[in-house]
């Protein structure tokens, strides 16, 4: 069973807890004649996700063509659950780049590959095409790494602006593994994802 997944019947045991406390005092205050307030919501605190081996990938590219730089991207994932390579052949996604990064994790993978803009576009720009072309184009935020997100055939790509770089983004395809039963929606809220996208790094020199 998924971690998240593992998860689920402690939260709404704390819930439930939480709602009886709330209850009982509400009752015991009934009769005081003072204004009653509404009790605030209560949303039981997730428990963080802890790799049990942390680990580090790493993935290089060149962007920019006159001033050119070499951009290196930190992948963090956790070494007993996953496997981090990177592949120039047998993409698990469709890409035109010489070379991709690939995570294989529980449940999913995840390719990573740098994309270009075009001459004069950035971010924004990048975001109003995108949103012209798929109606399901929503933010993805995931601590510092703050992009877009949106339904590429049966996977979901992320696209994330890479800080002090004006002409590369980054480009994360988000697959289930095989055998996975559950919906790509709920992939996409697993805890190990959210480590991973959380953690990403760039350094442009």
């Amino acid at each position: 069973m998924l971690y998240w997944k593992i998860l689920a019947p402690a939260a709404v045991a704390a819930a439930g807890v939480i709602a009886a406390a709330l209850l009982t005092k509400k009752l015991a205050n009934k009769g005081d004649g003072a204004a009653e307030k509404p009790a605030p919501a209560v949303t039981p605190a997730a428990k963080p996700y802890a790799p049990k081996a942390p680990a580090v990938g790493s993935y290089s590219f060149i962007s920019g063509f006159q001033d050119a730089a070499t951009v290196e991207l930190s992948v963090p994932y956790d070494k007993e659950t996953g496997s981090f390579a990177v592949l120039e052949d047998e993409f698990p996604a469709e890409s035109g780049d010489s070379h991709v990064a690939v995570l294989y994790e529980e449940g999913f993978s995840l390719q990573l590959e740098y994309a270009s803009y075009y001459r004069g576009e950035d971010f924004g720009e990048l975001q109003g095409q995108l949103a012209a072309k798929h109606s399901d184009l929503a933010p993805a935020v995931f601590g510092a790494n703050a992009g877009v997100r949106f339904l590429d055939g049966d996977n979901l790509a992320f696209l994330f602006p890479i800080l002090d770089d004006p002409y590369s983004y980054l480009h994360v395809t988000l697959m289930k593994a095989s055998g996975n039963d559950d919906t790509l929606e709920e992939v996409a809220a697993y805890p190990a994802l959210a480590y991973t996208l959380s953690g990403l790094r760039f350094e442009r020199r």
